[in-house]
């Protein structure tokens, strides 16, 4: 008589085989953790370092000749003190969301790396989100140091090296820690030789180069959407499609979330919420920081294996209260538009307090009944 080996333990018998397959021992284990806690204090301290001349280009104002960030003028800054504001100031709240999300990552890093650091694909996920987070992603290192040090500048672009092209590795890679198919390998070399290019050889040359560079990096990006989906489709087991979907779902809320900013942010702009200068500069950069959040957190939930099976519950709690946010929404910017044409055919004065009370208490009549069904 012949026994068969039942589908469910034949899935925990491959897993647990690629598990092994991808664990680290001894002396490897040994210097890939160390090498992540001297990378860990090397990027932390260049960020130290760099605060101080970030500062200050935050603030510059732009004159012929000088080196500014944000661009302000003579005129704009008068703008700002009239509002109470000053370029210091809103350097100082730059500076400071850059330094917290820094933090953050190396935060979300630290976590994986003490949970799971003998997991190769675990631990090239925290040099990963410890690169892009402090290296990259805020900018400080470039503006604070690479731009105005010429001494920095090839031990900062090295890093930013690294940063850009483990992001895409890490796509390549997840969720298994394996490349699927084999010959998907040779896409980092393609990766490196176009950060290469990006990072060091396109600056004189950048104006013209804008829209290569542009298409060559969505082409890239459809690559590894497209690696995605076969790996979801042909490859992945139970878990690691749980895996990506929490990965998914950082990216839809981070990038959709930001897409909706920019809608309401076009829809309501001259209203009074958004018309002051001080909530125009803040806004933005507070919104901004804070939805792209959701991706390296929704990261280390998948690598981490944390709650994996609840995302299926989450998912479909998003959908429901995604698509009312939305009813409502389009329901408020209807009434505003309704109620201030309503208005303005019996009040020349502009009644917009008015009319934003008025559509603020609908919305919070309907949303009550709407939440329940």
């Amino acid at each position: 008589m012949s026994l068969q080996q039942s589908p469910t333990s034949s899935v925990e018998h491959h897993s647990a085989r690629n598990e092994s397959e991808t664990r680290l021992h001894g002396r490897w284990l040994f210097i890939a953790r160390a090498g992540w806690v001297a990378l860990t204090l090397l990027v932390l301290t260049l960020n130290a370092i760099a605060i101080p001349q970030a500062d200050a280009l935050l603030q510059a104002v732009c004159r012929p000749g000088a080196l500014c960030i944000n661009g302000w003028t003579p005129a704009e800054v008068s703008q700002l003190q009239q509002a109470g504001l000053s370029p210091g100031f809103l350097a100082a709240y730059q500076i400071g969301w850059s330094v917290g999300t820094t933090l953050i990552y190396t935060a979300l890093a630290a976590l994986i790396f003490w949970r799971r650091s003998a997991d190769r694909m675990a631990l090239f996920c925290a040099y990963m989100l410890v690169l892009f987070g402090g290296a990259t992603y805020t900018g400080l290192l470039d503006f604070g140091l690479r731009t105005v040090a010429p001494a920095w500048y090839w031990l900062v672009g090295g890093l930013e090296l690294l940063a850009q092209v483990c992001v895409p590795t890490f796509f390549l890679l997840f969720p298994s820690g394996r490349f699927v198919p084999r010959w998907t390998r040779w896409g980092v070399l393609v990766f490196v030789l176009y950060f290469v290019w990006y990072l060091f050889l396109t600056n004189a040359y950048l104006g013209q180069l804008s829209g290569v560079i542009s298409l060559v990096f969505a082409a890239l990006i459809l690559g590894l959407v497209g690696l995605q989906v076969y790996r979801y489709r042909r490859v992945s087991i139970f878990r690691e499609r749980q895996q990506t979907k929490w990965v998914v779902f950082g990216l839809v809320m981070a990038l959709g979330g930001f897409a909706l900013f920019l809608i309401i942010g076009n829809l309501f702009h001259p209203l009074y919420l958004l018309s002051s200068s001080v909530a125009g500069a803040l806004i933005p950069t507070t919104v901004t920081n804070g939805l792209l959040l959701f991706i390296p957190i929704s990261i280390a939930i998948a690598i981490l294996r944390s709650q994996l099976y609840d995302i299926d519950t989450i998912i479909n709690k998003a959908l429901v209260y995604g698509l009312l946010t939305a009813l409502l929404a389009a329901v408020y910017a209807g009434l505003i538009i309704g109620l201030e044409s309503l208005a303005g055919l019996f009040s020349r004065q502009g009644a917009q307090p008015l009319v934003i009370v008025v559509s603020t208490l609908a919305i919070a009549a309907l949303f009550q009944p709407l939440r329940h069904r």
